[in-house]
């Protein structure tokens, strides 16, 4: 079976098509149509309107969108056509988006970046590419976006309130270590693992461990104390 292309490849066939576009095309489309269909479920093409000089009147639109199964219903909400000034998260938009699509409209120079951010409320990293259109005679009517979602998760609690014992014990479930395995490593016994797992997807609001290794991956981002990388 043929591996599913890659985003540093599809981003190169992206740049190849961008670099034989010509000056002042006016759809997008002929530039990232042909690979639609090299898209995987967790990368996102979207196309934002940057006639305006006022980034707040960009207009968003997504040509495919995140398609893993979710139940973020806030990631279904940001994946709705809108202008900028509508868009869920000023916060995010303002800091992330904004000056990268302000400058590529600007510069027409395609952009790469690796991301790692707060979005309403999730956790997201994603790798990035932008490519403007090429406009001799202005700047960029509109610029294309591809995404390479890595990861979306919960917002965690911060965990500097938890015990070495508890950081430990994250640590080790996060390598895949089972309670046994655990209590070997701590010298305590499995049962008392057991219990404070319990009570650590307590106080996670953990359903469960995987739920509660994703929340405490999530909970050391907040702990970081910054919203993009």
């Amino acid at each position: 079976m043929k591996r599913p292309a890659t985003f540093k490849q599809i981003s190169r066939l992206l740049m190849d098509s961008w670099i034989s576009s010509p000056d002042g095309l006016v759809d997008p489309k002929g530039i990232h149509g042909p690979f639609h269909g090299m898209l995987r479920a967790n990368m996102v093409l979207l196309v934002v309107d940057t006639r305006s000089e006022k980034p707040e009147e960009f207009h968003l639109d997504f040509i495919k969108g995140y398609d893993l199964p979710t139940g973020f219903a806030s990631l279904h909400l940001l994946q709705r056509p809108s202008s900028f000034s509508d868009f869920p998260d000023q916060h995010y938009l303002q800091g992330i988006v904004v000056p990268a699509y302000v400058d590529a409209a600007k510069r027409q120079h395609p952009a790469m970046r690796c991301i790692v951010t707060r979005i309403l409320d999730m956790h997201v990293a994603y790798d990035r590419i932008i490519l403007p259109q090429k406009n001799s005679a202005g700047r960029s009517s509109w610029c294309i976006g591809l995404l390479d979602i890595r990861f979306v998760l919960p917002m965690g609690p911060r965990t500097d309130g938890l015990d070495d014992a508890a950081l430990a014990i994250l640590q080790l479930l996060a390598e895949g270590a089972s309670t046994r395995e655990i209590a070997d490593v701590m010298s305590l016994s499995a049962r008392t693992i057991e219990h404070r797992i319990e009570r650590l997807k307590s106080a996670f609001g953990a359903k469960n461990i995987a739920h509660l290794v994703g929340l405490s991956i999530s909970a050391g981002i907040s702990d970081i104390g910054k919203r993009d990388d």
